[in-house]
């Protein structure tokens, strides 16, 4: 049996995963009124550049040997090579969305909501690993995942020793570890929207180094994610660095529109009146 603590964690997940953003995105639109376009250029832009990243590995791990071979030999050469990867794949996307499709939307709400969308689209899309696994659980504990794995033919063994390790997991894993997912998520997004503002301040004052600045941090924030994945650093260890990143992350949002505000402040014309950058 699936004990009740692990079923708590993953409803947990998916409410993190799947309310969260949406809940954060209807409160904040409300109360700043920034507009829709900016939710939506976040929502496209992840969407698209993650699919061209996703190309990009493609090739990097199953068509060109000698880099399959780096990447797959040493878990530090893969952590770097995922945490730049998606922070140049991500950040060169949000300077494309700011730069190209929202020239009249570069306020530090635009920002915000961009984030909300970025964000929020990815963790809704993991969200489906949560409701998997809670699905299993329920089908593990009603009895009826057994029988769906003696229906599977032999010729798809490989998907029967995938559902067996999720059941090993789901019955021997802390519940903690399945809470992580949402914890996560909601770390992650609080990230997302701090970088949407880094890369509009970028775009917006035409100071790029904040881009690549963006980019270092979004690849510093991935680079431990892949060194778990290599088995060189505990999970514990990880979501601590997760939460420090969030933690940064949140500070930066509330200084940010001080930022904003005083770059966009009026200042006294030499006749007197007043003038905006």
């Amino acid at each position: 049996m699936v004990s009740i603590w692990t079923i708590l964690a993953l409803v947990f997940s998916l409410l993190a995963c799947f309310a969260f953003p949406i809940i954060l995105c209807i409160v904040f639109i409300r109360k700043t009124h920034p507009g829709i376009k900016p939710l939506l250029v976040g929502i496209g832009v992840f969407i698209v550049f993650v699919a061209m990243e996703g190309i990009v590995n493609y090739t990097f791990f199953n068509l060109i040997p000698a880099t399959k071979s780096l990447l797959t030999g040493n878990a530090w050469i893969l952590a770097v090579y995922g945490g730049l990867a998606a922070g140049i794949f991500e950040e060169t996307g949000r300077l494309a969305g700011f730069s190209l499709l929202l020239k009249k939307k570069r306020e530090w709400k635009h920002g915000v909501t961009y984030g909300i969308g970025h964000g929020g689209i990815e963790a809704l899309l993991v969200s489906s690993s949560a409701l998997n696994c809670l699905i299993y659980a329920v089908m593990i504990n009603t009895g009826t995942f057994d029988a769906i794995l003696q229906s599977i033919p032999a010729a798809y063994s490989s998907q029967a020793d995938s559902l067996l390790t999720v059941r090993n997991s789901l019955l021997s894993d802390p519940a903690w570890t399945f809470a992580v997912i949402g914890t996560e998520r909601i770390c992650a997004v609080t990230v997302q929207i701090a970088l949407s503002i880094l890369v509009l301040y970028a775009v917006s004052r035409k100071k790029y180094i904040y881009w690549g600045l963006a980019i270092l941090l979004h690849a510093a924030l991935d680079f431990p994610a892949g060194l778990y994945q290599g088995g060189v650093l505990p999970l514990p260890a990880v979501e601590g660095i997760v939460a420090v990143f969030a933690a940064a992350a949140l500070i930066f949002i509330l200084k940010s529109k001080k930022l904003f505000a005083a770059e966009s402040a009026p200042v006294p014309s030499p006749a007197g009146g007043e003038t905006r950058e």
